[in-house]
């Protein structure tokens, strides 16, 4: 009698097991979870600058007492390498006496240049100078309130696409309720034009619902 009724709760409990998993299933049945876009180009933002010396020492002072007229006149102009080195293969060593102009030097800046403007005139002003250069964009640049004012729209017209959507799904704007949003701001459609440097500005939401 003691083995049958051991049983009987074995079996009960797989029933009760089984009737939870279909609850489960069946709650799952009632979310949906949506992703919300928009994104706007920024014709006014400035670019994340760097600007690198890479060539003789000889012409090294003449690079640096112009970059420090322009770090006066630039904010958020920083230094962030500056280095000296030999310009022989390891095998040429020991073969001749070192001399000055062996020796080669890197010089590299980030700059913030608020606008098209600046960007023109820095890369004019090295033209005008013998020395060798390089400036590259590496991405766009808001100050700070202009990029919390910008994110705050997107991610409003984010939010109304991610609710289009459900509204779409659920047959119906009143028969769903929000019950998350997340923000994906690292996540970003794929392709040059979204690149940071065309200042294309882009808002994804990911926005979980519950059917009504």
């Amino acid at each position: 009698m003691k083995k049958v009724s051991v049983w009987v709760l074995a079996l009960l409990a797989g029933v009760g097991a089984l009737g939870s998993c279909d609850m489960r299933s069946n709650a799952g049945e009632n979310y949906l979870e949506v992703i919300g876009e928009a994104e706007q180009t920024m014709p006014d933002a400035g670019y994340r600058l760097n600007l690198s010396y890479n060539g003789p020492v000889s012409l090294r002072d003449k690079f640096s007492a112009w970059a420090d007229s322009l770090q006066r006149e630039v904010p958020g102009m920083v230094l962030t390498s500056d280095n000296i080195y030999i310009n022989y293969m390891p095998e040429q060593m020991g073969q001749q006496k070192i001399t000055p102009n062996m020796m080669q030097s890197s010089i590299s800046y980030n700059i913030l240049a608020a606008d098209s403007a600046m960007y023109g005139r820095i890369l004019r002003d090295m033209l005008r100078r013998n020395i060798p250069f390089s400036l590259n964009i590496s991405g766009t640049f808001l100050d700070q309130e202009q990029r919390r004012k910008v994110q705050q729209q997107l991610m409003q017209q984010a939010l109304a696409h991610a609710k289009a959507k459900l509204g779409f799904l659920a047959d119906g704007e009143g028969k769903y309720e929000i019950v998350g949003v997340e923000e994906m701001d690292n996540t970003v459609p794929y392709g040059p034009e979204y690149n940071d440097f065309n200042r294309r500005v882009v808002s994804r939401l990911k926005v979980k619902a519950r059917r009504l």
